[in-house]
């Protein structure tokens, strides 16, 4: 099993030359490493043999790795949305509502609103049989809803959500807290549910000064739409991602009818605007001030830890606990698919041969990791 991706995705002679200067297997009986192929293809991103070819941009500090091997790009995007899943925990959507499934568990949620779409999904434990286990999805349109599939099994509307909490943003369950949380749309709220609360309260921040040479590149993000990220680490450490993205014009087939379709034809190619990753900024939450329930500090040093941004909760975990992942680095699936590494503020995506970037829109982008 441990050779299956990489002679898939690469020549013999990559594949031997790869699995010489690693000592990890990609895969073990019982755990992947798909992060190796990602950290394979950032450090070898100009691979003619792989289908690879590098473009760096001064201006935007960016690198974008063009992938033009079919099974390299359907390979990727697989390493990057299932590199997490843990202990077969498995998310579907069903005709009769979210579905959850895990170690002979399967929790099945009310069937949504009609006409309702998944943004994102948060829990409060592993999934388990206890009535006071809670599940919170968040809908388009910035809904809010709550539901414990195993104690009152009905899908609870949270009546303050629309209008309070930020429709692009991921909602998040802080297991040291014991609460949801989201970012209200100006970013200058936590809004949060306890767990036995069917209404948001909410909590003011402060954010302190920035670094004048931070203040400098935040100038330059005024034309760039935003999205902002409560992730927890292991430690209890809340964090704030603030993802920033512009649009620019490509040209790409107009009877391409998939995300990750490489043909090309000349006639069909049409001129469209794609949302492309141009930078995070990370805030630290610090101490709670006399006006302020929480003070939020600007970093770019995150440590040993890695951050995973997507369409369910984001999450972070140590580096040290996959091979092939970097530390101090964001990486980011959904709409881009890329790594930004906070150390050097260099943001690296992956894009087709026609220029559009590596995109998948399906619900969920990350599997489960609590």
């Amino acid at each position: 099993m441990s050779h299956i991706i990489v002679n898939r995705l690469f020549k013999p002679s990559v594949s031997r030359k790869f699995l010489r200067h690693i000592n990890v297997r990609l895969f073990t009986s019982d755990r992947p490493y798909p992060f190796l192929l990602v950290d394979h293809i950032l450090k070898n991103p100009s691979s003619t043999d792989g289908g690879l070819e590098k473009e760096y941009s001064n201006r935007r500090k960016g690198n974008k790795i063009f992938i033009t091997d079919k099974k390299v790009m359907r390979n990727v995007c697989d390493a990057m949305t299932v590199g997490f899943s843990r202990d077969g925990l498995k998310f579907n959507l069903t005709d009769k509502g979210p579905a959850i499934h895990y170690k002979g568990v399967s929790a099945y949620l009310p069937p949504l609103p009609t006409g309702s779409q998944v943004q994102s999904l948060a829990m409060s434990s592993l999934p388990t049989r206890e009535k006071d286990w809670v599940v919170g999805v968040k809908l388009s349109g910035s809904r809010l809803m709550v539901c414990r599939p195993f104690g009152r099994s009905k899908l609870i509307d949270i009546k303050n959500a629309p209008g309070c909490i930020n429709p692009s943003s991921s909602l998040m369950f802080s297991k040291d807290d014991k609460r949801f949380y989201i970012p209200s749309p100006g970013c200058n709220y936590f809004c949060y549910l306890e767990e036995e609360h069917d209404k948001l309260e909410f909590m003011g921040l402060k954010f302190d000064d920035i670094p004048a040479s931070v203040s400098n590149e935040v100038s330059e993000l005024s034309s760039c739409s935003r999205t902002d990220h409560l992730v927890e680490s292991p430690t209890g450490n809340l964090f704030l991602v603030k993802w920033y993205g512009e649009d620019s014009e490509v040209w790409m087939d107009s009877d391409s009818d998939s995300d990750t379709d490489l043909e090309k034809d000349d006639e069909n190619e049409v001129s469209t605007l794609k949302h492309v990753t141009k930078k995070f900024m990370v805030y630290r939450a610090g101490e709670q001030s006399c006006d302020y329930n929480k003070t939020m500090i600007y970093t770019e040093d995150i440590g040993d830890l890695c951050m995973f941004l997507g369409h369910r909760q984001a999450f972070c975990v140590p580096a040290s606990t996959s091979p092939g992942l970097k530390p101090n680095c964001i990486y980011f699936v959904g709409r881009n698919f890329g790594v930004y590494d906070l150390t050097t503020k260099t943001c690296t995506t992956f894009h087709k041969d026609d220029e559009c970037p590596v995109t998948r829109i399906e619900f969920p982008y990350w599997q489960f990791s609590l």
